[in-house]
């Protein structure tokens, strides 16, 4: 029996209603000011096959057909901040989700 899956838009919408829920627990206030304030005219949400290096923080197998990548961020004309990195199932019956946040990459790369 195959896996029945969400489409990529639909997870996609799914993945930035986990961020803006968890958002507030796990940003600085001057991240999600500076969110709320560029969002609009300067946000990004990008979909696409999980990275390599997501392996390291889940313990599950990463099929890239039942699993999307969603970043989201602000992009300057510097250069892009990234406030969240979603590795989220499509498969409707076996749901999964797990965020990296800004300050867990900053904390990481240290």
């Amino acid at each position: 029996m195959s896996a029945r899956l969400s489409s990529v838009e639909e997870i996609t919408h799914q993945a930035y209603d986990i961020f803006l829920q968890l958002a507030p627990e796990n940003l600085s206030e001057q991240d999600i000011q500076q969110f709320n304030e560029h969002h609009g005219e300067y946000g990004f949400i990008e979909d696409s096959e999980p990275d390599d290096d997501w392996q390291q923080f889940v313990s599950l197998e990463i099929e890239p057909e039942h699993f999307i990548q969603v970043i989201i961020g602000i992009e300057y004309e510097d250069g892009d901040e990234v406030f969240a990195r979603i590795l989220i199932s499509r498969d409707m019956d076996a749901p999964f989700c797990h965020v990296l946040w800004k300050q867990e990459k900053a904390q990481l790369e240290q």
